[in-house]
């Protein structure tokens, strides 16, 4: 009856499951608040077994908490338990409740597998399925990879606009100019300060500068297109058409770059993008649009050639290369002064600062009796928000100082952090990361997804591994988050998602090619007509998720690049009608509220088609709030064959609460209709059939009986 194969699941008869994404496994699914009960199963069948203990790792010590076996969950018999007088069972389910600790610290991630200890004596565990952290788990014949129980600060609430936003985000300088006597005025300023290597193009359409100039040994990204505030504003009728609700700006204030993350001055807008009052009035316009603008914070370092460093004295300030008596000299790290300070990344440029200095706290995050700090100053001045660059190198008490800085100004404003992984399990500097828990960011750049949707696209992944990633990502982060993450496919450190999707999986890495080979790469016809074919299914995805989808500047018109400073190129239009697939997805997440903040359920009936249903449960989203019954289908094919799916709506599915899918057993569905064409069909027996052809993208719109 022992017979069973280490990493299988069923064999000979002989099964333990749990899955974390089931309710009758784990309830309540997902993350919770501290001081949570949470009840974990464990289905044990034909199996000889004594007992079990669920083993949950909390910091640096394991709890273990023996199970017991009463085959019911949830008032539900699911398999009785079957043992012999000497206490050996052969069949059931194992229940332990665990009380979450550490009620009122703002959370952790904790970690749990199982223990069984078969018949005489021999131990077998149960863990977690790699690369994830969710889901359905395996048999290991050693302690195994545990399943991500994220705790999370009971407190913790989200913007609600930002759970219903379609954000953009632009690059100003490349975006429109829209004032170009103001720019060739702020280029001159420049100049005037002794930045010679500040030169403006002479045209919209030429090649960025990507090499050393001037006599340099490095690049210095110094060249100027001319985008500017007034041109953001005077384009806000194109963004409100597209059904932009949020923008965010790269770096707006005064720097000796085109980039700008290279600070000179937090207190003043470069003169090539105008001036404060070109701001407020972009604000308060955008804000009359019903579009917040949310500001990107460089915090960790400054620029060398700054007001605070002013290493080559360009300021009538007093820096601290220049002084030790100057006000900013404690902000940074010196190793011998002046020459030798730390920098972010060994870029020289850019000296970091200490952000556990006193004055470098009052200037950037003020106190409750101080509304003058920076972060709280632009949000009094119209920003919705900032987003922190490099979220990673500022420390978790920081980032929660910042956080309380900016609700301070602003309790409705968003702190987004940029964060490449998984910001619930994310370790840096030798610690785990707090910042995704409910006490620092609202949300992260949500660059996993974008990674998993090019791979799945481009058929480096499957649809099933894909639905396994987005269900791990919806129980794996706070709701709250979930609903806020900004789900972006591209920005300005990746390649353009037209040129990602348009490449085959065999091409050439972008990382391994020079400046040169980047900029005299090319896509064939056939490439871009296929990459634009692929970057609709990649939207339609984007807009159903949970999530803020963001735009990146020129994508909704087919722009591509590879990387820096390729996918910087100034906006152009070479596909038209891309846009208006953007502006019909925008459209649709509009008129059905439901694909904001309704529940979320992932299908893949076979390996190659994914579906996303977004739908109410009793008149209610995801949070309790009233909305009107509705559910909305997304179908996703991206191979080159049709394929026949049937995806049964009253089939348990992972991410469902059990009174959910009780709801969807008894509902009489009706028809399925196209929200993007006019077919429509019914739903015999609550089945969804279809056959979907290649590379396409369909959105149903589902109906049943009142």
């Amino acid at each position: 009856m022992n017979n069973i194969s280490f990493g299988s699941i069923l064999v000979n008869n002989t099964s333990i499951v749990h899955n974390s994404a089931m309710e009758r496994f784990r309830r309540p699914l997902g993350a919770v608040p501290c001081g949570t009960e949470v009840v974990l199963r464990l289905s044990v069948h034909g199996l000889a077994f004594e007992r079990a203990v669920l083993c949950m790792l909390r910091g640096d010590s394991v709890d273990r908490i023996e199970m017991w076996a009463d085959g019911t969950f949830g008032g539900r018999q699911d398999a009785a338990p079957t043992h012999d007088p000497n206490g050996v069972y052969s069949e059931a389910v194992l229940t332990a409740r665990y009380v979450v600790p550490w009620e009122g610290c703002g959370g952790g991630v904790l970690w749990y597998w199982f223990e069984v200890v078969l018949t005489g004596g021999s131990v077998c565990y149960y863990g977690t399925e790699l690369p994830l952290h969710s889901g359905l788990g395996m048999v290991y014949k050693n302690p195994p990879p545990a399943f991500q129980l994220t705790v999370n600060d009971p407190a913790f609430r989200t913007p609600d606009w930002a759970k219903h936003a379609v954000m953009y985000q632009i690059f100003p300088d490349r975006f429109h100019c829209g004032d170009p006597e103001r720019v060739r005025a702020g280029v001159d300023y420049h100049r005037g300060l002794g930045r010679t290597d500040i030169e403006l193009h002479g045209s919209w359409d030429e090649q960025p500068v990507y090499e050393a100039k001037g006599g340099r040994s490095f690049y210095m990204p110094s060249d100027i297109f001319g985008g500017d505030l007034e041109g953001v504003r005077q384009r806000l009728g194109y963004l409100k058409g597209l059904g932009v609700t949020v923008l965010y700006l790269n770096p707006i204030f005064e720097s000796a770059s085109n980039h700008r993350y290279n600070t000179g001055d937090y207190r003043k807008v470069d003169p090539i993008l105008g001036d404060e009052s070109a701001w407020r009035r972009l604000a308060a316009e955008a804000r009359s649009l019903g579009i917040r603008v949310v500001l990107d914070g460089v915090f960790s370092h400054t620029g060398d050639d700054s007001v605070y460093f002013n290493k080559y004295g360009r300021y009538d300030s007093v820096g601290a290369f220049q002084s030790k008596d100057s006000p900013y000299f404690k902000w940074y790290k010196w190793a011998q002064w002046p020459e030798k300070y730390t920098s972010w990344w060994g870029f020289a440029t850019l000296p970091e600062v200490d952000e556990r200095e006193p004055s470098w706290e009052r200037f950037i995050l003020g106190g409750p009796d101080d509304e003058d700090s920076v972060m709280e100053y632009w949000i009094r001045q119209g920003a919705a928000g900032w987003r922190l660059d490099v979220a990673d190198e500022l420390p978790d008490d920081t980032i929660e100082k910042m956080r309380a800085a900016v609700k301070r100004a602003d309790p409705g404003a968003l702190l987004l952090g940029e964060v490449w992984e998984d910001a619930t399990t994310k370790q840096s500097y030798g610690r785990t990361r707090r910042y995704a828990l409910g006490r620092g960011l609202d949300s992260v750049m949500n660059y996993p997804f974008l990674n998993q949707t090019v791979a799945f696209l481009r058929g480096e992944t499957d649809a099933i591994f894909f639905r396994k990633f987005l269900v791990s990502q919806r129980l794996g982060y706070p709701k709250e988050m979930v609903y806020a993450l900004m789900n972006l496919l591209s920005s300005h450190d990746v390649v353009r998602l037209r040129t990602a999707l348009s490449r085959s999986s065999g091409s050439r890495d972008a990382h391994e090619m020079t400046r040169a080979e980047q900029a005299a790469f090319s896509l064939t016809a056939e490439e871009y007509a296929r990459g634009g074919r692929l970057q609709k299914l990649a939207a339609a995805i984007q807009f159903s998720v949970p999530g803020m989808p963001c735009v990146y500047y020129g994508d909704e018109v087919g722009m591509t690049g590879l990387l820096d400073p390729f996918n910087r190129r100034p906006w152009h239009e070479d596909d038209a009608q891309m846009a208006d697939w953007y502006r019909a997805l925008a459209e649709l997440r509009e008129k059905h509220p439901v694909m904001q903040a309704g529940h979320v359920l992932y299908y893949s009936t076979n390996g190659d088609v994914l579906g996303i249903l977004r739908y109410t449960y009793d008149m209610r989203d995801a949070f309790g709030a009233p909305l009107e019954s509705d559910a909305v289908l997304t179908v996703v094919n991206p191979t080159d064959e049709a394929h026949r799916i049937v995806i049964d709506l009253t089939q348990e599915k992972e991410c469902q609460p059990e009174e959910h899918w009780e709801a969807f057993q008894n509902t009489r569905w009706l028809e399925a209709r196209s929200l993007l064409g006019e077919a429509a069909f019914p739903l015999t027996a609550g089945l969804f059939a279809i056959e979907i052809a290649p590379l396409t993208a369909e959105i149903f719109r589902l109906t049943w009986e009142a």
